[in-house]
């Protein structure tokens, strides 16, 4: 075969109307690109919100987990810590009740030990031979008195008199005894002195009793106010020092009468029983 080019005649106006040249480029109007044309889709904007809406609400949950929990563990340690706190109280008030215990159980020994103190003291105050005889035979109280619900009393029964004493005097009688003029309690202890000592006829006179003052302000000689008094009627109270059992035709329980502390009268004396 020859290697002789072979030329074609092609028209001008045909190569003008297929191709189209711009600048150094030329190309067909087969291969002119396609516009493209963009267009908004409302479904893509849908999960686009729906997915940040997710996420908001994940990023919440956790958030409220992670709150939840960590107040959950401060909950926890207080509850354990007040608990633990309760607990101590609980001790501590197991502790002050136990001292309480002990305490009143320390006081009511230092209650009979005063007691037994007194007695010792009684017993000192008075001789061994006026409570207990050479036979070894011992009384609660001293020969000569009388014993009443843990006392004995001493009644000065002079008739004469020329024997009785003035209200000071009357209680140096009995201070010289180891004991002290009558002190009343209440009506049992009234009720006995009543039918314990001799009623005199004359009602200006009595026995005289640790009780001195004046009307609504009597006291008695160990310090104690008055609470209870036997007074034979309303004019009774116009003295200064007291006598019980003072004259009635009967023995009455109201048989107290007051008079100046100079008037010479009978006492009577009072003094704590041993205890045997």
């Amino acid at each position: 075969m020859s290697d002789e080019p072979v030329y074609c005649n092609v028209p001008l106006n045909s190569l003008a109307t297929d191709s189209k040249t711009t600048g150094q480029e030329t190309w067909s109007p087969a291969q002119t690109p396609e516009k493209t044309e963009h267009r908004y889709q409302p479904q893509q904007g849908a999960i686009v919100f729906l997915s940040l809406t997710c996420a908001f609400l994940l990023a919440g949950i956790i958030a409220l987990f992670v709150c939840y929990y960590l107040t959950a563990g401060q909950l926890r340690k207080e509850n354990s810590a007040l608990k633990e706190a309760n607990q101590q109280l609980q001790e501590l008030k197991n502790n002050l009740t136990a001292q309480k215990e002990t305490l009143e159980s320390e006081n009511t020994q230092l209650r009979k030990d005063r007691t037994l103190l007194d007695e010792i003291l009684q017993f000192r105050n008075f001789p061994v031979e006026k409570y207990c005889s050479k036979e070894r035979r011992c009384s609660r109280c001293p020969s000569g008195w009388t014993f009443n619900n843990s006392k004995c009393y001493f009644v000065f029964l002079g008739q004469k008199w020329e024997t009785w004493k003035s209200w000071k005097d009357s209680r140096l009688e009995c201070l010289k005894m180891g004991a002290d003029l009558l002190t009343i309690q209440n009506e049992e202890e009234q009720m006995f002195i009543m039918n314990f000592a001799p009623t005199y006829n004359d009602k200006y006179y009595g026995y005289w009793i640790g009780l001195t003052g004046k009307a609504q302000d009597w006291v008695w000689i160990n310090g104690s106010s008055l609470t209870t008094g036997f007074w034979a009627d309303v004019g009774s109270q116009s003295g200064t020092h007291v006598l019980t059992n003072t004259g009635h035709e009967d023995k009455i329980l109201n048989s107290w009468r007051s008079a100046q502390s100079g008037i010479q009268s009978r006492w009577i004396c009072e003094n704590k029983a041993l205890l045997l």
